[in-house]
């Protein structure tokens, strides 16, 4: 009977999706909500409206600010779970099968990769920090981020980047987006507007302004650094073995 109600209850779900699919506009088409209404409202508005002259900056953190703040919160939620399932490196005792192969990493690449590093980390930082005029910001900056930790860590292996990114560094930043977000959004609150509201009521024309451009600026610090703390921790849960648990490679 239970098997019964719940193919019954996805088929129904299965006729209201093929449904609604159907009565979806065609795509592409131009007399589309979006294309009349909404993506020339971005581009005419764009700047003034949201303080961006990135209209993709101004979308994401303005007119669909809700929407990336769940973004960042999923990011987040997702290393909770990876953590909760495979644990975090323990100091000493954490290693992976590179660590304890007897092939080496060349100096060559170590040294290629001790120079370059610095340079991606100097690069994802100017893209974070010019995403609101330029193409960029912190979801591109935090993915150079977690790349350039990613290669150090191919290259010296994982005690070596847990010594130089320890845990108890990285927990603070893995939040700082959600908090960043948060903080924004009760600053607004705080000032009488609506949540994750940037121009704030009762300020002259300058300091809004002022302010607005701040807030944006903390935000995508936040989603920049956070994310690419994350994507480290996930990488590091996910490559470790305890030392107990590893034997040297013959090759």
């Amino acid at each position: 009977m239970r098997k019964a109600i719940m193919l019954l209850a996805l088929a129904g779900i299965g006729v209201m999706l093929i449904y609604a699919v159907g009565e979806m506009p065609p795509m592409g088409d131009s007399g589309n909500p979006d294309k009349t209404h909404v993506a020339p409202r971005y581009l005419e508005h764009g700047e003034e409206e949201a303080g961006a002259s990135n209209v993709v900056t101004a979308v994401r953190l303005n007119y669909r600010g809700y929407d990336t703040m769940g973004e960042v919160a999923v990011i987040f939620c997702a290393l909770c779970a990876v953590v909760a399932v495979l644990g975090r490196e323990k100091t000493g005792l954490s290693r992976t099968h590179m660590d304890v192969s007897r092939v080496k990493a060349s100096v060559v690449v170590r040294t290629t990769v001790r120079f370059l590093v610095p340079v991606i980390i100097f690069f994802a930082i100017y893209i974070i920090l010019h995403g609101e005029e330029t193409p960029g910001g912190g979801f591109q900056g935090g993915a150079i981020i977690g790349a350039s930790i990613i290669l150090f860590t191919l290259a010296f292996g994982l005690p070596e980047s847990t010594r130089k990114i320890p845990l108890k560094s990285r927990v603070p930043l893995e939040s700082f987006a959600v908090i960043a977000f948060l903080a924004a959004g009760f600053t607004g609150i705080l000032f009488g507007a609506n949540f994750l509201t940037y121009i704030m009521p009762g300020l002259s024309e300058h300091a809004a302004e002022t302010i607005r451009q701040v807030m944006m600026m903390v935000i995508e610090i936040g989603i920049g650094f956070a994310g690419g703390i994350i994507f480290t921790s996930i990488m590091f849960a996910m490559i470790r073995e305890d030392k107990y648990e590893l034997q040297p490679d013959s090759s």
